[in-house]
């Protein structure tokens, strides 16, 4: 993406708390993403649950649509970023960093945050990964691979 691109928010994307009506552009990312996470069966109704929980997050498009959207679970002190992603149009923008700093406003002090994402090895996970160090996360444990095969590592976020 283009200099220019980089630079066309004047401020970071706004986050808000997902609603009923986002549903149906949150799942054309998801199916956009889908051959890099693997399958996601039931999306829609774990989508719809964090929706009624207040539990999912998304950034909009002028025209309302989504562009990136995190779901968020676990119990305080311990919360798990469990989904984050970001339509391919909109990334390099803010929407990811807007995204889980959004999340991490979210989180009551002390806690510990954690994520799991993709291996090193992964050249379309590294965006993601980058993010996450930029943020102030330490790489873990390696995980079992995802459902598509690629490798998977856990991040944590330790905050006192």
């Amino acid at each position: 993406m283009g200099a220019s691109a980089l630079h066309q928010w004047s401020m970071p994307p706004t986050v808000h708390r997902a609603t009923p009506a986002d549903i149906p552009s949150w799942l054309e990312i998801v199916r956009e993403v889908e051959p890099l996470f693997g399958p996601m069966p039931m999306f829609d109704a774990t989508l719809k649950n964090k929706i009624a929980h207040g539990d999912a997050l998304c950034v909009r498009a002028a025209s309302g649509a989504v562009t990136g959207g995190l779901l968020l679970g676990g119990t305080p002190p311990e919360i798990w970023i469990r989904w984050l992603a970001v339509s391919q149009s909109a990334r390099a923008q803010g929407a990811g960093a807007a995204l889980v700093t959004a999340a991490l406003d979210r989180c009551s002090i002390p806690c510990t945050i954690s994520l799991a994402t993709f291996g090193a090895d992964i050249a379309a996970g590294r965006p993601a990964r980058r993010l996450y160090e930029r943020i102030g996360f330490v790489a873990g444990e390696t995980l079992p691979r995802g459902p598509e095969g690629g490798t998977r590592q856990l991040f944590t976020l330790v905050r006192s």
